[in-house]
């Protein structure tokens, strides 16, 4: 789905009339078509009106119509920036990873390993809520760095011309500058957003830091 077509589903009001013959009711049954599940294959599927019921997060239920408090509701975008890196990531490696073989369970399960050592252990599956910065979003550069180069790891493995830095051993990453490896950092971003977007035609989701930076 294009970006325009999310847009317009996730700003519509799903209890306004179905009817119309406008561009922007075209647009809104465009995108309720391409989203719900047809009724005669999913007979038990029901779209229930959008202003049921309150927000439930993390357990707690707050009231529809009222923001939440402000930790609430930057929890919410960070959890969403995750999960769409994540998810990202995924797509963008089966797309530019060489050799492709969607077939081969052994590869795949060997391509899941690497990309998981991009995250904090046990947040690669499971998102949940951090105490502190963590992962490619860590404070400390040392701790953020080692997911740097395991996310070097997978992007080695990328069809197309890379990085220079990309040609070093992995353990000579770990013996660099602070300065080259601060460089390096910055270089994996671009080529990653770069990389996504010439795959994708759009901005890549990245990992957002949900505490200020802790500077001392």
């Amino acid at each position: 789905m294009s970006s325009q077509t999310w847009h317009t589903f996730l700003s519509m009001d799903i209890n306004a009339p179905g009817n119309g013959k406008t561009k922007a009711a075209c647009c809104r049954q465009e995108s309720l078509g391409m989203l719900m599940p047809k009724s005669n294959m999913y007979p038990e599927v029901k779209m229930r009106s959008i202003s049921i019921g309150g927000i439930l997060w993390q357990g707690k239920e707050y009231p529809s119509g009222v923001m939440p408090p402000e930790d609430i509701v930057r929890q919410i975008l960070w959890e969403l920036y995750e999960v769409n890196f994540i998810h990202e990531l995924q797509s963008l490696d089966h797309r530019a990873c060489s050799n492709l073989d969607l077939s081969n369970t052994a590869w795949l399960l060997e391509r899941q390993i690497k990309i998981a050592q991009c995250f904090p252990v046990g947040s690669f599956r499971h998102i949940s809520i951090p105490s502190e910065n963590r992962g490619l979003a860590a404070d400390d550069f040392e701790t953020r760095f080692g997911f740097v180069t395991a996310l070097i790891v997978v992007m080695k493995s990328w069809k197309g011309e890379k990085p220079i830095v990309f040609n070093a051993p992995i353990e000579n990453l770990h013996k660099f500058t602070l300065q080259a490896a601060e460089h390096t950092e910055q270089v994996v971003a671009k080529y990653y957003c770069q990389t996504f977007f010439s795959y994708f035609g759009h901005a890549a989701q990245i990992p957002h830091r949900l505490f200020a930076m802790n500077n001392t």
